[in-house]
């Protein structure tokens, strides 16, 4: 059991080291984001978040194996639940040094269902996706025709939103039962830079007009 929990912690101190460089190194996160994040942590800095956090345990405490699990679980959270190339990079790294940690794989959620489990999940694969599917860790899970579907889900997904915020520019209303959804696909088009694509700038602001005088 000894050598169970020490392999444990060796594994978690590693992949806490690839998670800091796969952020440190990557393009869609400057030094301010990295530093406020609450799950990682830029070199250097003081914030007191969840890896020094999970770093203090590991040093002070006495964790069970079912403790290690459990905290390994917290810092994987962002990792299994984002899609990106960060998040490929991730676990093709964890895959390099033999790390064997369960991945929950939201685009294998994603074909099953023909639809993102969530809004931000959906425009990180609307961003990345053009870089990802060749990517050889995209490629060894998914055939080409998955692949093929994967682009169709993004593709109707993204014409999804455009036609809520579409009808309730013609309607000059957000119904009711829209109105997180209408917010959802404002952050979508926002994240993604879709609002020229789609909309003039008089459409844009009346559109944020009819969101912020929402009764």
């Amino acid at each position: 059991m000894n050598n169970l929990r020490t392999n444990y912690i060796e594994k978690l101190l590693k992949t806490i080291e690839i998670q800091r460089m796969i952020l440190n190194n990557s393009r869609l996160f400057d030094k301010k984001s990295k530093e406020q994040s609450n799950n990682f942590i830029l070199e250097g800095s003081s914030d007191f978040n969840l890896e020094n956090i999970i770093l203090e345990m590991l040093a002070k405490e006495d964790l069970t194996l079912t403790q290690l699990k459990s905290t390994c679980k917290m810092l994987l959270t962002f990792w299994n639940e984002g899609i990106g190339v960060n998040v490929e990079l991730f676990w093709a790294e964890l895959k390099k040094h033999n790390i064997d940690f369960e991945r929950n794989d939201e685009l294998k959620f994603a074909l099953n269902k023909n639809r993102f489990r969530r809004v931000d999940q959906g425009f990180g694969a609307r961003i990345d996706w053009n870089q990802m599917k060749n990517m050889e860790s995209v490629k060894d899970r998914f055939s080409v025709p998955e692949i093929e579907q994967i682009d169709k889900i993004i593709e109707e997904d993204e014409n999804k939103r455009v036609g809520i915020l579409k009808k309730c520019l013609l309607k000059k209303q957000i119904p009711k039962s829209q109105y997180l959804k209408f917010g959802e696909c404002w952050a979508y088009l926002s994240y993604c830079n879709l609002f020229e694509k789609y909309f003039d700038q008089e459409q844009k602001d009346e559109l944020y007009g009819i969101w912020v005088n929402f009764k």
